[in-house]
């Protein structure tokens, strides 16, 4: 059993909020919920295989590949979608839902079908290729790019709604960014660098608002990604835009880490608070070293207002500490 649950069940039955029964009750059902030795061996080597099969098919094609007809390479990697297809179907059978080994969360099948849309990818490539060379169809690149990047998008949404599994959500939002980057170049083919970083501040944007209205989960994946997006486009928006003020460039990005702290602690999301805090954590030395050049109080002055901020910190607990046990 997960030992902060072990714990929190612990804590409850001392201060009476469960009573002994439900607290082996759901003992119980936690340990029921963990898969056995078995379960654990058939699941690592299904995983293990999946990965031996995508590193032999890797190694294997630059050996055989020339010596392919292109009709021969085609089939090979349809049949190879066609497996990892049916294979991650069919561990869907036996896995539960909870672990699969050393405790995560994640899925045998959910590997196996994240190879799938590479290899899926691959199948449509080249038939798009095969179509350009031996019929009168002649897609140019920036079609060939929309119409594969369309075809992924839709098979990693039928994935995604499918599974719900968190290698299909990250497949899902980089084949979004894929179809919408290939859309926005045929429409913009001279398109400003600023431009891109807005647009990716816009699917961020969007992004967070899905997951934080449950559209899309597991939660803290769909905010790693918006924040993530969105901080990687700021930083493209605002270099291209106020490069040559570099003062001005600083004082932006620490206030959109601010932005993510404060978003971080009204949503209660984790990842949302690190990527926020790796932002103030690069950019406050950069602030301090551009006020103050060639001086040895940058450090110290980050010194002195880490330890103001854990005393303030300490102090607002406190007080919410005192006001809990006031109010029993």
């Amino acid at each position: 059993m997960d030992k902060k649950i072990l714990n929190s069940l612990n804590k409850w039955l001392e201060n009476n909020l469960i009573s002994e029964s439900i607290y082996r009750d759901i003992l119980n059902f936690e340990e029921d919920l963990n898969p056995s030795q078995k379960s654990k061996v058939a699941k690592a080597i299904t995983l293990i295989g999946s990965l031996f099969l995508l590193s032999g098919l890797l190694g294997t094609l630059p050996l055989i590949w020339d010596n392919l007809t292109y009709w021969a390479q085609l089939l090979l990697l349809i049949v190879t979608t066609i497996f990892l297809v049916y294979s991650a179907k069919y561990s869907e059978r036996f896995e539960d839902k909870n672990i699969f080994i050393f405790k995560s969360s994640e899925r045998v099948s959910s590997v196996l079908y994240l190879i799938s849309t590479v290899s899926f990818g691959s199948v449509v490539v080249f038939t798009l290729n095969i179509l350009n060379t031996t019929t009168s169809i002649n897609f140019s690149e920036d079609v060939q790019i929309l119409i594969v990047s369309l075809i992924l998008f839709i098979y990693s949404a039928f994935l995604y709604s499918r599974t719900r599994q968190t290698f299909q959500h990250i497949a899902l939002f980089y084949s979004l960014i894929f179809f919408l980057g290939s859309i926005g170049n045929i429409i913009f083919p001279n398109i400003e660098p600023w431009a891109g970083g807005l647009f990716l501040i816009a699917v961020g944007l969007i992004w967070g608002i899905y997951t934080f209205n449950k559209i899309l989960g597991p939660s803290w994946l769909g905010y790693f990604l918006a924040t993530s997006t969105i901080s990687i486009g700021s930083i493209i928006l605002i270099d291209n835009l106020f490069g040559n003020n570099d003062l001005l460039e600083i004082i932006l990005l620490i206030l959109g880490s601010v932005l993510f702290v404060w978003a971080s602690i009204q949503l209660s999301e984790q990842v949302i608070f690190y990527i926020g805090g790796l932002g103030l954590v690069i950019n406050l030395p950069r602030l301090i070293t551009e006020l103050l050049p060639e001086n040895i109080w940058p450090p110290l002055i980050l010194f002195l207002v880490g330890g103001v901020l854990v005393a303030v910190g300490l102090y607002l607990n406190s007080i919410r500490e005192n006001i809990k046990n006031n109010d029993k």
